[in-house]
């Protein structure tokens, strides 16, 4: 399984790619855009979120202390994900 970088995710993400990206589930994806923690529109009846709204939401959370417990940062994560892809690669 190929894990993929919020890089080469679109810029305007889907609720399935948000899931992918931030690994919850899909109640989970729509309760935070009800909650206005993710921003969202709806285009042709589906959501779309910007893929910025999720960077904004992940740094968020790294600000936060009761989340923040000393754990690698979104750009490490990011960063792991690469080099774990470069390895599933060979």
């Amino acid at each position: 399984m190929k894990i993929k970088t919020i890089r080469e995710y679109p810029d305007l993400l889907s609720v399935l790619d948000v899931m992918d990206i931030l690994r919850i589930g899909r109640v989970t994806v729509y309760q935070f855009i009800q909650e206005r923690k993710l921003a969202a529109r709806k285009i042709a009846g589906k959501y779309r979120i910007p893929k910025s709204s999720v960077m904004k939401f992940i740094r968020e959370i790294e600000g936060d202390s009761c989340y923040n417990n000393g754990s690698e940062g979104s750009d490490a994560l990011i960063e792991r994900s690469v080099i774990n892809e470069q390895h599933t690669a060979v």
